[in-house]
């Protein structure tokens, strides 16, 4: 019973979506929602590399990193 049970509770990935979603969406002053950077971002994100990228860096460069990354695609 508890192999059934422990199948039902997701493991929560660090570097998965929604935690970068989470942190994206926290950053609402420098990345406004329903802004070009914001969904720019949502697209960047899907890419694992990135996103791990992303969730690694400080969080003081974060904003400035997605712009960066806009700017160069």
């Amino acid at each position: 019973m508890s192999q059934a049970t422990s199948s039902l509770t997701p493991i929560m990935d660090p570097y998965g979506m929604p935690q970068a979603v989470k942190v994206l969406d926290s950053m609402a002053e420098k990345v406004p929602e329903a802004s070009l950077l914001y969904f720019f971002s949502l697209k960047l994100l899907l890419n694992k590399d990135k996103r791990i990228m992303f969730l690694s860096i400080n969080p003081k460069i974060r904003a400035l990193w997605l712009k960066t990354e806009m700017e160069d695609s």
